[in-house]
């Protein structure tokens, strides 16, 4: 905004100072938003997790339980193998999506995702179990020889929580590399330069 001062005819220029917001708030805000995205599709994983597995069918035997059969046996491992195939896909579709909508934030947006992967693994495992049988060890304590009881949902080893993550971080790489953040309107003015300098002779140029 430009002032005439008083008593003079000379013009100045008052300039109006606004509060600068911080980038850490807005970093945050990113970090939050893909942490919270993460939870939900976890817990989205978890109940489809549980509701595509068959759980096994068990006897008891002496307070112990034991697969009734080959096909009960071979269930026992599924659990494992579907939590890895649902936390494949749905961590993948969700780094393509966060990837694709935060475009000017890259580095919050690696610490979101890296984040927010080992939540949902977390996620999506407490509610599959949750959501499945009781643990059938604890059933057989009070149970007569030859009852059925079914196997409970289970996760064998550390391995198959690592998929969340290193699918996200490789898809979130891909989208970065394949689709590179575009200038915005003021790198494209810094890069042209003054279109009105341009055009003076160079003489005139101060």
């Amino acid at each position: 905004m430009t002032t005439a001062a008083p008593g003079t005819g000379h013009t100045g220029s008052v300039q109006t100072s606004q509060p600068a917001r911080s980038p850490w708030s807005g970093a945050a805000l990113v970090v939050l938003g893909v942490l919270i995205a993460y939870a939900l599709v976890g817990l989205v994983a978890g109940l489809v997790w549980e509701a595509v597995w068959t759980p096994p069918d068990q006897v008891v035997q002496q307070h112990q339980v034991y697969p009734s059969d080959y096909e009960s046996l071979r269930r026992m491992f599924t659990g494992t193998g579907l939590y890895v195939l649902v936390a494949f896909v749905a961590g993948a579709l969700t780094a393509l999506a966060v990837g694709l909508l935060v475009r000017r934030r890259e580095l919050a947006v690696l610490m979101g995702v890296a984040l927010g992967s080992g939540l949902a693994a977390g996620v999506m495992r407490e509610v599959g179990i949750s959501r499945g049988p009781v643990d059938p060890t604890t059933l057989a304590a009070s149970k007569a020889n030859g009852v059925h009881v079914q196997g409970a949902l289970t996760v064998s080893g550390f391995s198959p929580y690592l998929v969340w993550p290193m699918v996200s971080l490789l898809v979130l790489a891909v989208v970065f590399f394949a689709w590179p953040r575009t200038p915005g309107a003021g790198s494209r003015e810094v890069a042209h330069g003054d279109p009105t300098e341009q055009s003076m002779p160079e003489g005139s140029r101060g």
